[in-house]
């Protein structure tokens, strides 16, 4: 497997250093970091995100078929969500609302819902990665 993208080795080497300089996985932390459009976008919905918490994007409406039942994504990029919803509302034959309702939480909020067991249907729930990272991850795989 390629060595990790430059600044991600970067970013591996200050985690390293403000650990002591440890190896081991289990001393390994890490900082969840939002991208910028994704800090934007959560700015704009005037979302306060705190230390290691990421901004989460669900389009009302939005639903994937899945082997248990109906998967409601959870995109950590905005304009994922708003490419999703275009691209059921074209299959659909626009019988969506021309506009996504896009809703903001965080990570956090939900993880602990989760672990409440105040989120309803949990097990629908799927998380879905930027499709740049999805590209960038392929290309390091050698796909």
């Amino acid at each position: 497997m390629p060595p990790p993208p430059a600044e991600v080795a970067k970013e591996e080497d200050e985690l390293r250093a403000e650990d002591g300089g440890s190896t081991s996985t289990s001393d390994i932390k890490f900082k969840l970091i939002p991208s910028k459009p994704a800090l934007k976008d959560a700015a704009g919905a005037k979302l306060d995100l705190g230390e290691n918490d990421l901004p989460l994007f669900v389009a009302d409406r939005l639903a994937f078929a899945g082997s248990g039942g109906a998967q409601v994504p959870l995109f950590f990029e905005r304009d994922d969500a708003i490419a999703s919803y275009n691209r059921l509302r074209e299959q659909g034959g626009g019988k969506l609302p021309a506009e996504a309702n896009i809703r903001v939480t965080t990570l956090l909020d939900e993880l602990n819902s989760m672990e409440k067991g105040t989120r309803p249907g949990v097990k629908q729930l799927e998380f879905y990665p930027a499709a740049d990272d999805l590209m960038r991850a392929d290309a390091l795989m050698g796909n």
